[in-house]
């Protein structure tokens, strides 16, 4: 079960200035208040500051300017954009030639998927499911997206809510949040028959798993996504570069 923490100061001023570029209290060009102007307004220490405003400088928020401080850039374009094509459409189905949304609401999350999102087994999660399938061809994946249920209120996400298949760039427009790693698990399992019959594959044949988990600026996860994929899919790679 999830302890209930309050985050590192440093995180909350990540948030704070964050926010503030994003509803464009600072705007691009701006410059930022001083670092002793931020120590004390957020009644943190120096080095907390310029902690947080290097993580803000790094993710491409703002940038240093000798002599003068923190130029504003505003919001930086998503790293998601950078991930393998596989990834990138598992997290956003909509990109795939065609991606149908089968169910969405609050269901009970697998217990795999609780934990990788922090949550206790048997915890209700707001779930969009897809099934996807490439132009003319046959179905190669089924798609379960996952985020916690207070984190949907929070953010007014319902089951009728437009942006079915662009949930990522959505949390990060209504809560401020930038996506930062994604976290990849592959295994494999035999499919039910309600998977076997909607991916048009034997239910004998033991399918690829894919659980990808977002991360936010403190390392809470935000999305989780599970994904089951048909055998006759594009093969799964990866390329590990060495010393």
């Amino acid at each position: 079960m999830p302890t209930e923490s309050s985050p590192p100061k440093y995180a909350a001023i990540i948030d704070a200035l964050r926010a503030r570029i994003i509803d464009t209290t600072y705007r691009p060009g701006d410059m930022l208040p001083s670092e002793a102007q931020l120590v004390r307004e957020f009644g943190a220490s120096r080095s907390t500051v310029v902690r947080a405003l290097e993580y803000l400088r790094q993710q491409g928020w703002l940038e240093g300017v000798q002599g003068k401080g923190r130029l504003v850039l505003g919001r930086p374009a998503s790293p998601l954009t950078s991930l393998p094509r596989r990834a990138h459409h598992l997290l956003r189905p909509g990109t795939f030639t065609d991606a149908a949304l089968l169910t969405s609401g609050r269901a009970v999350a697998p217990p795999h998927v609780a934990s990788a999102l922090g949550q206790r087994a048997g915890a209700q999660l707001v779930t969009r499911r897809y099934l996807l399938t490439p132009a003319g061809g046959r179905p190669v994946g089924l798609t379960s997206a996952y985020v916690d249920a207070s984190l949907a209120d929070e953010v007014q996400l319902h089951a009728d809510s437009p942006m079915a298949d662009d949930l990522v760039p959505y949390l990060e427009a209504q809560r401020g949040v930038i996506a930062t790693q994604v976290i990849e698990q592959v295994g494999a399992r035999i499919p039910s028959a309600f998977e076997a019959t909607a991916l048009d594959t034997d239910r004998r044949h033991c399918l690829a798993t894919v659980l990808l988990t977002v991360l936010g600026a403190t390392d809470q996860p935000i999305l989780a996504v599970d994904a089951l994929i048909a055998r006759d899919a594009v093969q799964l790679s990866s390329l590990f570069k060495l010393p």
